[in-house]
């Protein structure tokens, strides 16, 4: 297999962090379970892992995924043509070898004898071909979009003027080549994101619009049942390339609207395997000595978004001033306990392009004080009073939306708060004109700041709902997946990230972190810095039954 040299180094010198494998033996509760001895630790096949999901997914189907509840399900339920390893480099999935030749233009992949779908196909280069084709028609527009769009004649089967892409073809049953107009740094890491998930053609034609609510993949769990508001069941698949899992099902148990306060009664009676662990969460189970616990930083951002296109927000110095009158560091102390690191840049620390320099100020009311008054050149008697929408209402929530009051408020100007616990619906409100200002958190579908940068504001992302418009960022944002040389392409996004800052279409809080609680008897959890939506089930085992 011939990595592409340049991609690989950009990767490997960005991205260092370390595998944390959990460890313990106790008596996991109401498992039927069976031993195997394998080399090294004894492994136990069985059991039933069940996870809490903070809202009900859209849809099942990875062309149309737009969050990370959708994310972690399908993680499980699908494979891509490659995947990323814990510390984020490039690795074989289904497609067991490629080889990178004229210049970066042309791939060629040799698929998997032993790659079935579950539906016990094999999967072909066939299939491959129609996913990719697939999602160069999707609406709306997948993340993966903009990099398959440098295959040749990708752009003109999108716009229908051709009915098929001459840059895809066929060689063998389990060989194909992609050919691009241009090389393009990042093409090879984007055939990881999640939305380049492969499908069966055949299912997906016979099952049309409802494929994302009876999905067929190729992962090592399949799908069984969808309860919306309750649970989402998928169980071990025998015939997985890579060895059958160890646990025989995974229960997604559904909580919409977050639910916090019945996460963790339910994790505390033993009903989960696992949680995250934030804020008073976090307090209350640091009671329980024989949990293990699980940290790690990740490429993600929780911001406020605003829409540009609204009257109220639409002048860049009353966005400085909002940003600039927060004091991130009291704000991450007292809601979130200083579990996460404050953050003044849209690039997360670790991904490539993070620059310090970039840095926003805050905490500072009399600078944000003097951009208010630019923004009114004539002060008017009622500043306009802001709306937040949050998808969220929990105790925690409400106590961060008191302290942002609070630090507005020293402005004059006062906030309310919507909130929309139903995620389809607080979709479509971002969507719509009368979003004002809305809480987020963004983390990166591959380790490339086009993740973070293309995906929140370019002019046609989906995911833009700041309505950010900038042509000479969008003629950038395209410039720079052009270039090979990684330090250039490393100024290119700093310089991008620059102009948008100054712009101030968001407020940057603090990055996030992978912080989760498990049960004693669960084994080898780990985690990338992608986010713990991303996560592998397939490898996690309980612990055998112990005497005392």
């Amino acid at each position: 297999m011939n990595l592409p040299g340049i991609t690989s180094l950009f990767y490997t010198i960005f991205f260092s962090f370390s595998l944390v494998f959990l460890t313990a033996c106790t008596n996991p509760k109401e498992k039927q379970m069976t031993q195997r001895a394998v080399s090294g630790p004894v492994f136990i096949n069985g059991g039933i892992y069940r996870t809490p999901l903070r809202s009900s997914p859209t849809t099942l189907d990875p062309a149309y995924v737009q969050n990370e509840y959708g994310v972690t399900v399908i993680k499980q339920i699908f494979d891509g043509l490659v995947r990323f390893d814990p510390y984020l480099s490039v690795l074989p999935a289904l497609a067991e070898t490629w080889q990178i030749k004229n210049g970066g233009k042309e791939y060629q992949f040799v698929l998997r004898e032993n790659a079935w779908f579950h539906n016990l196909n094999p999967v072909t280069s066939d299939d491959v071909i129609f996913s990719i084709t697939r999602l160069l028609r999707t609406e709306p527009a997948p993340a993966i979009l903009p990099h398959l769009l440098k295959i040749v004649g990708a752009k003109e089967y999108r716009k229908k003027i051709l009915e098929k892409v001459p840059g895809l073809k066929i060689k063998t049953n389990k060989i194909f080549t992609v050919n691009l107009n241009k090389a393009h740094a990042p093409f090879l890491t984007s055939l990881g994101m999640y939305q380049a998930a492969i499908v069966p053609k055949k299912e997906v034609l016979r099952l049309g619009n409802n494929f994302g609510k009876y999905p067929v993949g190729s992962g090592p769990f399949r799908f069984i049942s969808w309860d919306k508001k309750k649970t989402i069941r998928l169980k071990q698949f025998k015939t997985y390339y890579a060895g059958s899992a160890f646990l025989d099902e995974i229960h997604f148990r559904i909580y919409p609207g977050g639910q916090d306060p019945k996460v963790l009664s339910d994790f505390q009676n033993g009903q989960l395997e696992e949680m995250a662990a934030y804020g008073e969460a976090k307090k209350k189970l640091a009671k329980t000595k024989e949990l293990k616990w699980f940290h790690r930083p990740s490429l993600s951002l929780f911001f406020y978004g605003m829409n540009l296109s609204h009257p109220n927000l639409a002048n860049p110095d009353l966005r400085k001033a909002l940003s600039i009158a927060i004091n991130r560091r009291k704000f991450v102390n007292k809601i979130y306990k200083g579990q996460f690191e404050i953050a003044r840049t849209i690039l997360p620390p670790g991904m490539p392009g993070y620059h310090p320099l970039n840095w926003i100020k805050d905490n500072n009311p009399n600078l944000a004080g003097q951009y208010l008054k630019q923004a009114f050149a004539k002060m008017p008697r009622d500043l306009p009073e802001l709306e937040i929408v949050s998808a969220f209402k929990t105790p925690r929530v409400v106590q961060e939306m008191a302290m942002i009051n609070k630090f507005w408020s020293g402005l004059g100007i006062n906030i309310r708060v919507k909130y929309i616990t139903d995620w389809n619906k607080f979709e479509a409100y971002l969507r719509s004109n009368e979003v004002q200002i809305y809480r987020y958190a963004w983390s990166a579908d591959m380790p490339d700041p086009d993740s973070f940068l293309y995906s929140l504001f370019a002019s046609e992302s989906p995911t833009n709902f700041m309505n950010f418009k900038d042509k000479n960022i969008d003629l950038m944002l395209l410039n720079a997946r052009g270039i090979v040389n990684p330090i250039e392409r490393t100024k290119m996004y700093q310089k991008i990230e620059a102009i948008i800052m100054d712009s101030t279409p968001l407020i940057p809080l603090f990055y996030m972190g992978v912080d989760r609680a498990y049960q004693p008897y669960v084994k080898s959890v780990s985690v990338s810095a992608l986010g713990a939506h991303t996560m592998p089930l397939n490898r996690i085992w309980f612990a055998p039954q112990t005497t005392k």
